[in-house]
């Protein structure tokens, strides 16, 4: 059974190189009106954030091997805990004190899973929610072109590079990674801060056999005056269909420093 072989590598979710060309006046241009459309946390002064995560286990796959009576209920009580920053997540759990060495090897499998659907969605994340699809240094954008449909804008990955497809106002409509193998139409919703993720439909051929189709949702709310992702709704292939909440979130937030440009011409 393929589970999530999508969140093993997204080469849109990878650091992007720096090196690059420079960019063009015309291509400044572009790439600044594309930047302005979409929401900022790292603007906005986001650091870090750490959440415990709850799962809906009525939507939680079931296992093989996992006894019904013992195992799920153990997971019903342990603890998940999401960190995040723009390095990507790291995500524990820890089952309840006193909690037997055998107990805990049988709902290992299921536990392993859950950790995964949390650790792979939020993998990628960075790249759409941080600061939007642009990424904030020019030097990493290879090309920018316009298109009979609106733009198209070539990012420097490992492996390759990602196209990110644009309309004429700015909003992506795909981004194509891995030789065309990742295919990936995010969704971004308007808000009176700009466009912020919303979810994802995508199409991973990079592993043998047919392609895994992965979709999801995400809700959001300001905490601490930042718009931070609070529910998952993700769907991969006919095999998982699963809704996990973040709660009890704090968020660790730095001081933005905006530095001006200098006037040009001759000072009197």
């Amino acid at each position: 059974m393929r589970w999530f072989p999508f969140f093993l590598i997204v080469a849109s979710a990878l650091p992007v190189l720096s090196a690059g060309q420079a960019l063009t006046p015309d291509e400044k241009v572009i790439i600044e009106s594309a930047r302005s459309r979409y929401y900022s946390l790292e603007s906005h002064g986001f650091v870090s954030l750490n959440c415990s995560v709850i799962f809906d286990f009525a939507t939680v796959p079931s296992l093989p091997s996992l006894d019904l009576d013992t195992d799920r209920r153990l997971l019903e009580t342990s603890v998940f805990q999401l960190s995040l920053d723009r390095n990507g997540p790291k995500v524990t759990h820890m089952y309840p004190g006193g909690t037997s060495e055998n107990v805990q090897k049988s709902a290992a499998p299921l536990a392993g899973v859950l950790t995964s659907l949390v650790q792979g969605l939020f993998l990628t994340w960075p790249a759409k929610g941080l600061d939007g699809p642009i990424p904030a240094l020019d030097s990493q954008i290879k090309s920018v072109a316009a298109t009979p449909s609106g733009y198209e804008i070539v990012l420097n990955v490992p492996g390759g590079p990602v196209r990110i497809e644009l309309d004429k106002e700015f909003l992506v409509t795909e981004i194509s990674s891995v030789g065309g193998k990742v295919d990936e139409h995010p969704v971004y919703t308007a808000t009176g801060e700009g466009l912020i993720f919303t979810g994802n439909r995508a199409s991973d051929s990079t592993q043998p056999g047919s392609p895994t189709r992965i979709e999801y949702e995400l809700d959001s709310a300001v905490l601490d005056g930042l718009r931070l992702p609070t529910s998952v709704h993700l769907k991969v292939n006919e095999n998982i269909d699963v809704r996990y909440s973040l709660r009890g979130c704090s968020v660790v937030k730095g001081t933005v420093i905006v530095v001006k440009a200098s006037p040009s011409g001759p000072k009197t």
